[in-house]
């Protein structure tokens, strides 16, 4: 892809939390996108980004089944974020249809002529474990489908990896790349107010964490330590499109460089917000770990694809505080009831 250039680019799971911030970004930067969504997420999106007359939402129904054929006319490169959430059928189905809708999405691509694939995984094991892009999590099917939420997530992610990167060595001339991240917080992307016109709490997705800490009674917290602002994943996508090098790693572990303690990000909203003092989660409950962050090389993310800040703990939490209030307050002048849930997010 020649660098300076502003193709098409199709985006699964545009409606989410980061799919959307990766649209806006991709917008802001220039780049024509066409964004997937279904079901009544697809008016909403539209909604989203209507301002942009570069921006296009369309249907897919099942990117584990569905032609890709008008879809993926004139598009030049796919950024994969979709994923089915656990909890909506059986472990096994989750798990099976994550597999081979990466796998067909892919080979839909492929058969486009489309040179470049961008997906979107998750932790590559759990720490103190090495965090490095040869290592996995240890997780088998058989555990995923016996186990949690978090099990089957983490492993459909896993397995569908293995399929994407075997696929690419089959076809080196696709430029593949596999971003994995941990934790995702931070502010959703201008427009995402008209995603969630009325309390919908599972869009928030992992940053309905930080929202619960807007409750007084919280006891949610992430399961392991590690984060990254919403912004920069996004960003870090943005900049694959037009890699640094040729011989950038297929699959890309990333991290914020800062530790994430949510009794510090309780710390932050009682100084900076006076106001929702009330509202805050006690800090004793916060679990205590020895490190709240993931050690990695951050190398490879520089030299790839030329990032190397991060936004900062602070910033993350307050801006997403700052986003959770503004759709609170759009709900509010609608009359609409609404707590923050007692549920965890994930």
């Amino acid at each position: 892809m020649a660098s300076g250039a502003k193709p098409l680019v199709f985006v699964t799971g545009a409606a989410g939390l980061l799919g959307s911030e990766i649209v806006y970004q991709l917008l802001e930067a220039g780049y024509s996108v066409r964004g997937a969504a279904r079901g009544r997420k697809l008016p909403l999106l539209k909604t989203a980004f209507a301002s942009y007359p570069r921006f296009e939402a369309v249907e897919i129904l099942d990117v584990a089944s569905s032609d890709f054929t008008a879809a993926f006319k004139g598009v030049d490169a796919v950024i994969h974020t979709a994923a089915p959430l656990p909890g909506r059928t059986d472990h096994g189905t989750v798990l099976n249809t994550a597999i081979v809708g990466s796998l067909h999405i892919i080979r839909e691509a492929h058969k486009a002529g489309i040179k470049k694939f961008v997906s979107t995984s998750t932790m590559l094991t759990f720490p103190p474990n090495e965090y490095g892009p040869d290592d996995w999590t240890p997780i088998t099917k058989e555990q995923a489908v016996q186990g949690t939420p978090i099990d089957v997530y983490i492993a459909e992610k896993k397995f569908s990896d293995q399929a994407v990167l075997e696929f690419a060595d089959q076809h080196p001339e696709m430029d593949v790349t596999i971003f994995c991240p941990p934790w995702i917080f931070g502010p959703s992307a201008p427009g995402f107010e008209h995603i969630v016109p009325e309390p919908d709490f599972v869009s928030f997705s992992t940053n309905g964490f930080v929202y619960q800490l807007l409750r007084p009674e919280n006891t949610n917290y992430i399961y392991f330590p590690g984060l990254i602002d919403v912004r920069d994943v996004a960003r870090i996508h943005v900049a694959a499109l037009n890699p640094l090098t040729d011989d950038h790693p297929k699959r890309v572990p990333m991290a914020s460089p800062y530790q994430s303690d949510f009794r510090d990000a309780i710390q932050y909203i009682f100084d900076e917000l006076p106001e929702l003092r009330a509202r805050l989660a006690d800090p004793n409950t916060v679990p205590r770990w020895p490190t709240y962050q993931v050690d990695l090389d951050p190398s490879p993310v520089e030299k790839a694809f030329g990032i190397n800040s991060y936004k900062t703990w602070k910033e993350t939490v307050l801006d997403a505080v700052d986003r959770f209030l503004d759709i609170e307050k759009q709900w509010t002048d609608k009359g609409l009831k609404f707590e923050v849930p007692s549920m965890p997010p994930v």
